[in-house]
């Protein structure tokens, strides 16, 4: 496809911008026409805008933001739609810059094509041009609403989570990043009969001190085998250089059709804090989305998962306490039980309210998962 860079923020280009917030946010995330004009009053260098046949299909807008605005956003204290001409500065040569990046939008047939990889050459290419121009980017902060946004935040600016906002993540950079901050190169391969015992001894050595899935593994490779798994369960090797460093999945609970939840997901000690795991948690959330779910969802521990803890922080949209009165008060109780949810749709999440989610027949697939283990003398 042959896409278009458009740098000067014209009435038609302003519109169609707004048209595509009102297709991927939520309604109080739309941009308003007029106060978009107003910022551009104050500074016109803010809009990278992608175009497609002559047509607006993404669009990033940067400003620079006065202190006050600045730190109320990295306290959490302020939104993107708050924003007002009276925040907004120019840029300048001789004083601080400290921007915010206030939306990155692409039209959704397009989120799959190298259309995002354009829009952020383009945007690239505009900063670089002001620094060459004596114009330096000292501090950048970033509202993230979805889990693209997160993702680009942290690929794009090696941006570091701060604190939840009203409904988002507020994520933060002192600066523009002289490379783009790759994340390392992994790729996730579905669990068959010919992986199934490395699968199943990686799974073991990550969660054997709490739990082991054994048992439900074999049964995912043969009921595939026998055509009767099409969709979930589905288990996948996280390999990075030709190794297998770990494993992840996704799985159902019946009654909850829209939801689709993370399952066995874990890196191998000697390969954690190299970010293969945050890499692979973005790459099964895309997976989940490409299966037509609208909400992902996992459980896990505060207190026996706590190593897992960071990734899911920055990440997902939201976290709950798990308390179910009628679970397994043992886990809630020594394990502390949470939920961290997020939007797989362009809406946000809503909370998961302490369903069931019966984590007594996580104790009774362990049991019983180390017991076949042993027969099939593995451990």
């Amino acid at each position: 496809m042959k896409y278009k860079i458009v740098y000067k923020a014209t009435d038609r280009l302003l519109k169609e911008a707004v048209t595509l917030d009102s297709q991927v946010f939520s309604k109080k995330d739309v941009g308003d026409l007029e106060m978009c004009k107003k910022w551009l009053e104050k500074e016109k260098n803010l809009y990278t805008f992608l175009l497609y046949k002559n047509h607006c299909i993404g669009y990033i807008n940067f400003a620079r933001i006065t202190d006050d605005c600045f730190n109320k956003f990295y306290d959490g204290n302020m939104k993107d739609y708050l924003l007002t001409e009276h925040d907004i500065l120019p840029f300048s040569k001789t004083e601080n810059n400290r921007c915010h990046l206030i939306s990155v939008v692409l039209l959704k047939d397009f989120r799959d094509s190298d259309a995002i990889l354009t829009l952020n050459e383009g945007f690239m290419k505009k900063i670089t041009k002001m620094k060459e121009e004596g114009y330096f980017i000292d501090d950048i902060i970033i509202d993230c609403v979805s889990v693209d946004g997160i993702k680009y935040a942290i690929e794009q600016f090696n941006a570091k989570f701060i604190t939840n906002s009203t409904h988002g993540k507020i994520y933060y950079a002192p600066c523009i990043p002289q490379e783009k901050n790759y994340f390392p190169s992994i790729s996730l391969e579905l669990l068959s009969q010919e992986n199934l015992i490395e699968a199943s001894l990686i799974q073991y050595e990550i969660f054997k001190n709490n739990w082991c899935g054994y048992c439900d593994l074999l049964k995912e490779v043969d009921d595939r085998e026998r055509g009767q798994n099409v969709d979930l369960p589905k288990t996948y090797l996280i390999k990075w250089k030709n190794k297998n460093v770990g494993i992840i999945g996704l799985y159902l609970l019946p009654k909850y059709k829209n939801t689709v939840w993370l399952n066995w997901f874990g890196v191998l000690p000697e390969y954690r804090k190299q970010g293969i795991g945050t890499c692979a948690l973005f790459k099964i959330i895309s997976l989940a989305r490409n299966l037509g779910y609208k909400e992902f969802r996992l459980v896990t521990y505060e207190l026996w998962n706590n190593q897992a803890q960071h990734i899911y922080q920055k990440t997902m949209q939201i976290a709950e306490c798990y308390t179910n009165k009628n679970d397994w008060l043992y886990a809630i109780k020594r394990g502390r039980a949470m939920i961290f949810s997020s939007s797989l749709v362009d809406k946000t999440v809503s909370k998961w309210n302490n369903k069931y989610v019966d984590l007594l027949g996580d104790k009774q697939l362990h049991e019983n998962s180390m017991k076949k283990l042993k027969e099939d003398g593995l451990i």
